[in-house]
């Protein structure tokens, strides 16, 4: 059993890593189309982005792979920790700082280049580093304390998705949303608090702050958490393969929630668009939503932790109950700002659909990761090996796959279909109200596939 102190000091390890993928998620596309130079070629500036999932796809699986053979005095999981936090804090860095390094180049070819080394870098050591650090929760905590575990570690991911996505939306509204405002008087004009920072340097200066904190906040895992000693087998990786793919309830596992994870990766990149866009929400409406959404989401991971622990639901019920729900709740995304007649303001329509939305996704941030753990830890107790590396790594292929389908949706959504215009005469693309009828019909396929083939308490 673990101690307070390592449970905290496992879950607040992901705080740094966590703000920085989401604000690649999140900003990089923008910034590159905005800002670094790509406003002529915008479809190169997301490219450059989606390209990033499918090698953090591979990199995940193979670093989990790796990681579950490795020997080594700190154990199996710690040098990947030792290695990949401190590159993946100067790739993030490299990452937006183009003005620094290849200043004055206005060749997109050049720029495009740029972007898709470091931001390709980026990712791959993200999974370099994360999946052995999520294998690690299996092999330190009991089936009893993992949801708990998973909640400090939920809880600090959305931590740092407000923290990400909020910086994300924060830095355009300071420095200007086009690269026409991208300029040092115009930034400083507005720039009392540090005016010696132009507006390149500012975003600099931020990212700074958290690719320093990537480092940080693994620091206490390093030296609270010790591994317990397990066998490491040596077979070949397509011996490994043969025994996950026969591993039937993990892989419908991992079709159910790569299905999900469309419209959860299409949510968020929609959300930000789509409480600015159809909502008109300004920096402290944006501020305000953020904060309720958080505390939903904490009220959530309680009540979901306290239900999935009770025998009478397990996580199996849970999740299917969760999901359920959050299918019914998606198409409100249809009328909040669209009907004049209720009497709410929009902010207060925004706030009740962030509660509502945050009763199901609380279950989707907090589930996954204690089933995971329970699948392993039962191949584990039949085959005598520990796996966990390769199950998590292998899980990062199709989830990484989905999620670029899901953010391949949100851009045709936004960007392609027909424009509309509400009561109050702001106009906006279709797909935003047309997003959430068809996450609903995502979430209940994704149900279907879960309730029919998966067991998520196999330990029972």
């Amino acid at each position: 059993m673990l101690t307070f102190k390592e449970k905290a000091s496992y879950g607040i390890g992901r705080l740094g890593s966590s703000i920085t993928i989401d604000m690649a998620d999140l900003f990089t596309g923008f910034v590159y189309y905005a800002f670094f130079g790509l406003s002529e070629d915008p479809f190169l500036a997301f490219l450059g982005v989606a390209i990033g999932k499918l090698v953090i796809a591979l990199t995940s699986y193979l670093s989990g792979y790796i990681s579950d053979r490795t020997k080594t005095r700190w154990g199996r999981r710690k040098p990947f920790i030792l290695i990949g936090a401190p590159l993946l804090a100067v790739c993030f860095f490299m990452l937006y700082s183009p003005h620094i390094f290849i200043a004055g180049v206005t060749d997109t070819g050049v720029i495009f280049s740029y972007l898709l080394i470091f931001n390709s870098l980026y990712q791959a050591l993200y999974g370099f580093l994360l999946t052995p650090y999520q294998a690690w929760l299996p092999e330190i905590t009991t089936e009893q304390e993992r949801l708990e575990v998973s909640g400090y570690q939920n809880t600090v991911n959305l931590i740092a998705f407000v923290i990400g996505a909020g910086t994300s939306f924060l830095i355009p509204a300071i420095i200007g949303a086009s690269s026409e405002e991208f300029t040092p008087s115009a930034f400083q004009e507005a720039n009392k608090l540090l005016p010696f920072l132009t507006n390149g340097m500012f975003i600099t200066f931020i990212v700074l702050i958290f690719a320093t904190s990537v480092i940080v906040f693994f620091i206490p895992s390093l030296f609270v958490i010790h591994e317990k000693k397990v066998f490491i087998p040596q077979p070949p990786i397509r011996e490994e393969l043969k025994v996950v793919f026969s591993n039937h309830n993990y892989i419908s596992w991992t079709l159910a929630r790569g299905t999900l994870s469309i419209m959860i990766s299409g949510l968020l990149g929609i959300v930000l668009a789509w409480i600015q866009d159809v909502l008109g929400f300004g920096t402290v409406d944006y501020l305000i939503f953020g904060v309720v959404l958080l505390l939903s989401i904490f009220t959530g991971y309680v009540f979901w932790a306290r239900v999935g622990s009770n025998p009478k639901y397990g996580k199996t019920k849970s999740y299917i109950y969760s999901m359920i729900y959050l299918a019914f709740v998606m198409p409100l995304m249809m009328f909040i700002g669209q009907l004049e007649f209720i009497p709410f303001p929009l902010l207060v329509q925004g706030i009740i659909f962030a509660i509502l939305a945050a009763g199901g996704l609380s279950a989707y941030y907090l589930l996954p990761y204690a089933i995971v753990g329970d699948i392993v830890e039962k191949d584990e107790q039949e085959t005598g090996e520990s796996r966990a590396g390769m199950y998590y790594g292998f899980e990062s292929i199709p989830l990484n796959i989905f999620q670029f389908v899901g953010y391949l949706l949100i851009g045709v959504m936004i960007d392609f279909f027909p424009s509309v215009t509400n009561y109050a005469g702001r106009t906006f693309s279709q797909g935003y109200l047309l997003f959430g009828p068809l996450a609903s019909v995502i979430i209940l396929v994704s149900v279907f596939i879960f309730w029919k083939y998966v067991d998520a308490d196999p330990l029972r």
